[in-house]
């Protein structure tokens, strides 16, 4: 059973797709979400270097924009996390949804009410 869902979570990914409605086209699937994640993240560490190099040669107005940029960068990656990880979790529920049984109750959560319910584990794991 578990080797089924997982089968069916990867081919729910797989064909789950964004569209831009203003311009009538399909942008991808969820696997352009994660490219677009590994993307920025190489970025993001790249800035880091050039920002050690123009520290290092003194070039500290370089510096300054690099940092500048880096902080775009950041929320930018924070976003696509928080995509990423409510794209995932929703087909999850959609998957499992479709194997649920009498004994299996699927439970649908949104990012504040994952915050609290791990608040709350941890406050007792303590």
């Amino acid at each position: 059973m578990l080797e089924q869902l997982q089968h069916a979570y990867k081919q729910a990914l797989n064909n789950l797709v964004f569209v831009d409605f203003v311009n009538k086209k399909v942008i991808g699937n969820f696997e352009v979400l994660e490219i677009e994640l590994d993307k920025e993240n190489a970025c993001y560490k790249d800035l880091i270097t050039a920002i050690n190099y123009h520290f290092k040669v003194g070039d500290f107005d370089l510096a300054r924009e690099r940092i500048d940029a880096l902080t775009k960068r950041a929320d930018y990656i924070k976003r696509l996390e928080i995509q990423a990880k409510a794209h995932r979790r929703n087909k999850l529920c959609e998957i499992a949804s479709q194997f649920e049984s009498e004994k299996v109750l699927v439970m649908k959560y949104d990012a504040m009410q994952v915050k609290s319910i791990k608040k709350l584990l941890n406050r007792s794991n303590d």
